[in-house]
């Protein structure tokens, strides 16, 4: 039987002289494998549109589960970031989550979109910090793979978050206000050298300023066209930055190697 699908380009693995295979990121499918033939030189037929940082037409062909690549038509590129380390350093790391955290043939219309704005605001976004657009991301990922934090209100005592500093506790998915942190940490304890609490989850505790907090409600809630159409202070970012890395992989439960090619 023969699909037609878009898809984005997450990884590509040689098989041998005269095949290799592709994940691909789809919003009917979520995430496949395709059987690609007679693709490996460089100029072979399906070259350009099967290479990662691609966004391509699809037609496969489906067997037993299995799909093999029948014909594909290029509908954009985004080998740009290549040309400059960092970009192409966050490109590949949008990648390498989306795949980790896709759905096999489950939609996924939702991370797809994602994935494809990310790549474009990168490529677009000549001035804005790469921290901000990565950081972005990962909280809307987490959002989409229902994770989020809540970050409305305070925990313990419900009122809402306002002109204070905020502690976020990342494992529990939630916020605490200075006035109310004591009451959570009597409720630690320390084991290992961890501090962890009764039911022995670790906890992490980071602190966020108002101005962070408010990035992190833009990325959760905004209307993915707004997704990256904001600015914070410079000296927010490598808190707002750090915060949303921590809480993506510390809830995926893997750290992502590529981003320790980043300098930051």
């Amino acid at each position: 039987m023969l699909y037609t699908v878009k898809g984005l380009v997450l990884r590509e693995t040689v098989v041998n002289a005269n095949a290799r295979y592709i994940n691909i990121l789809t919003a009917e499918h979520g995430r496949i494998s395709v059987m690609v033939r007679g693709a490996v030189r460089l100029r072979g037929r399906f070259t350009g549109s099967t290479k990662i940082f691609c966004y391509s037409e699809f037609v496969l062909y489906e067997r037993d589960g299995k799909y093999t690549l029948n014909d594909s038509t290029l509908i954009e590129n985004y080998f740009n970031l290549c040309e400059d380390f960092d970009k192409m350093t966050v490109g590949t790391y949008v990648l390498n989550t989306a795949e980790y955290v896709a759905s096999e043939e489950q939609p996924e219309p939702e991370m797809l979109r994602l994935a494809l704005n990310t790549l474009w605001a990168l490529t677009h976004y000549k001035d804005k910090d790469l921290r901000l657009i990565k950081g972005v991301y990962e909280m809307r990922l987490a959002a989409i793979c229902g994770f989020a934090p809540n970050i409305v209100n305070c925990q313990v005592c419900g009122h809402g978050v306002e002109d204070e500093d905020m502690l976020l506790n990342v494992m529990a998915g939630s916020m605490t206000c200075k006035k109310c942190a004591d009451k959570v940490r009597k409720q630690t304890f320390i084991e290992d050298e961890r501090t962890v609490d009764k039911m022995n989850t670790a906890q992490i505790i980071l602190p966020l300023s108002p101005a962070s907090v408010l990035a992190m409600q833009h990325a959760i809630y905004a209307d993915m066209q707004r997704l990256f159409s904001f600015t914070l202070a410079p000296e927010c970012i490598p808190e707002f930055s750090s915060s949303c890395e921590k809480y993506l992989e510390n809830h995926v439960d893997h750290r992502f190697s590529v981003l320790d090619m980043l300098a930051w």
